[in-house]
């Protein structure tokens, strides 16, 4: 048994959703799951901005007033079956198909349930569904698209135009071509353009789970422009006809009340021009971005740097070396070198799971802490570490529903009570927590974990990667300390090109890999600086044995007092 937990705001007995929760309760209804209750919270309506009013009575539902411990750990609506937690819009409707008795919703998730699996941050598709169309109908409805008497048709909705016009891209696409034409003589070797496969609907001839979290969406798009929706339908023709495919399908109804009626008489509607960007991972005409540094650049970022005096970590061990670790004490489910990976790579991890084991033993003594393992995969790490301190909670934090599924089974067989599994983004957890880890978060990751950590006020453990990947974002700039602000105040481009010289970690015998490895301690002694000026007391080591993985720095971090940064909110302001 599962349940479905989504907040709505009332007032003079109305209720209100935003649009996430809106497509969830509408993919609830589809389901019709008898595994699956809805538990709604009743908070009450401070702006009905973004907000649509719903009748709650066309679902079954239950009303709770606080969070359930576990539920309380993302930002809802979140799905919580047992020591499992799914949040995000995309993670939690397809767990809804997959918890539905009926063949046609479990159909949704298309050929090997595949449909929207991948997580927003690797897929442009996922990113589309999940993301941009949410914020261009909450934009939408902040009437951000209205100009005296014009309105601009949304970018996303004219990108969706676009991506209707263009050939269905599928794995299986010959196979599909055949048995839709019911033509045996289409081959392998036919192009893709005459395949004659069309977009029916969001992915292809067939209906998805992406047309019914669209189909919400546009709903709400086409209702807001109803006065002038006749000059909209003109201009986005392919959209048009993909909504009433679907409005013919006979859908279920949410009975909605729409109160977002504008003043302006519009008598003009403006299609933007906007490069024709796939929402295909795979199209080759998709433009890739690859950035490539030049050494006089690294250079001259490097004497920028030598001011600061910083000492390379090769001579310093990892914090908590000292710690007695043997793997014979550890079940053989917990040990990688028991499990699915190639005898190398195994060999490698273990060494790897050894120096961030000891150092959370380290920290944690014999505290009873709850131990976030951000980033988690199959959750190598947190497992290790659950089976090492049974007195801890350990929570798995990781978006890719497959690796999750292996951590799962993991769980399952080692018969580990105190493991909790999240399926969730770094943006959407918001539980409290006492130590954080990662092992090889990528790039900014990194550096979100840290900045969790810092909010919660918790010890961290951390082993960086992809140095090349950090960027500026909504919740981290660069650089992160004031001394390397102070350094780098003039150009901050300077310190990217130090962490593009990170990744420049190759073979022991390449001319850069030296210099690759002291950019890498360069990033990392700003973090260690940054978290010092947030009141932690911080060791930067370095793996053993180095040849562990060429990303091999160790990040740890011990809270002794109140933060001298600017660090803005707490963790009570995230939940």
């Amino acid at each position: 048994m599962g349940t479905l937990f989504i907040n709505a705001y009332f007032e003079d007995n109305k209720y209100f959703l935003d649009i996430k929760t809106l497509i969830s309760v509408y993919l609830y209804r589809l389901s019709d799951s008898p595994t699956l209750q809805l538990k709604i919270r009743a908070l009450p309506l401070k702006s009905k901005t973004m907000l649509l009013e719903i009748d709650l009575g066309c679902v079954i539902h239950g009303i709770i007033y606080e969070t359930t411990e576990l539920s309380g750990l993302c930002i809802w609506p979140v799905i919580l079956i047992d020591n499992y937690v799914v949040s995000g819009l995309c993670s939690v409707a397809r767990q809804i198909c997959k918890l539905s008795n009926k063949a046609t919703v479990r159909k949704l998730l298309g050929f090997r349930e595949a449909c929207l699996v991948a997580c927003a941050e690797s897929s442009v598709w996922t990113k589309f569904c999940e993301i941009d169309i949410i914020q261009t109908i909450d934009s939408l409805l902040q009437h951000s698209f209205i100009q005296e008497n014009s309105f601009t048709i949304p970018k996303d909705v004219v990108k969706y135009e676009n991506y209707l016009s263009k050939p269905v891209r599928m794995h299986n696409i010959y196979k599909i071509a055949r048995d839709h034409h019911k033509d045996k003589s289409l081959t392998n070797s036919t192009p893709r353009e005459k395949l004659n496969v069309l977009h029916e609907f969001a992915e292809g001839p067939y209906i998805t789970l992406s047309d019914h979290i669209l189909y919400v969406g546009f709903q709400i798009f086409f209702k807001y422009c109803q006065n002038y929706v006749s000059l909209v339908k003109e201009k986005i023709p392919l959209v048009l006809s993909w909504f009433n495919r679907l409005q013919n399908l006979g859908l279920p109804e949410l009975n909605l009340y729409f109160h977002f009626n504008h003043a302006n008489i519009i008598d003009k509607v403006i299609i933007p021009g906007i490069n024709k960007v796939s929402l295909y991972n795979a199209d080759p005409t998709r433009v890739v971005s690859v950035k490539h540094t030049k050494q006089y650049k690294i250079v001259s970022a490097l004497d920028l740097v030598s001011i600061l005096k910083i000492d390379g970590t090769n001579s310093i061990l990892p914090f908590g070396f000292q710690q007695l670790f043997d793997w014979k004490s550890v079940p053989l489910g917990a040990n990688p070198m028991g499990g699915a990976l190639p005898a190398k790579r195994a060999d490698r991890k273990c060494e790897q799971l050894v120096n961030l084991a000891k150092a959370t033993l380290e920290v944690v003594g014999t505290k009873k802490y709850r131990i976030v393992d951000f980033c988690s995969g199959s959750g190598h790490l947190g497992i290790l570490v659950a089976t090492l301190l049974p007195n801890c909670q350990v929570i798995l934090v990781e978006n890719k529903e497959m690796s999750l599924l292996r951590a799962r089974e993991t769980i399952l067989k080692l018969k580990l009570s105190n493991v909790v599994v999240v399926q969730s983004n770094l943006d959407y957890f918001v539980g409290e927590f006492d130590l954080g880890m990662a092992l090889h978060a990528c790039g900014v990751a990194t550096d979100l974990v840290l900045q969790m950590c810092f909010k919660n006020r918790a010890d961290f453990v951390c082993c960086p990667c992809c140095y090349g990947g950090i960027k500026d974002c909504h919740q981290v700039s660069y650089p992160r300390s004031s001394k390397f602000k102070s350094v780098f105040s003039d150009d901050h481009s300077r310190y990217f090109n130090l962490a593009h010289a990170a990744d420049q970690t190759h073979k022991e015998q390449n001319a850069k890999t030296k210099q690759g490895y002291f950019c890498m301690d360069v990033i990392d002694t700003d973090r260690k600086l940054f978290a010092e000026s947030c009141g932690y007391k911080v060791h930067l080591g370095k793996l053993q044995p180095v040849t562990c993985t060429n990303k091999n720095n160790l990040l740890v971090g011990i809270y002794l007092m109140s933060p001298t940064s600017d660090l803005v909110g707490s963790t009570a302001d995230w939940v």
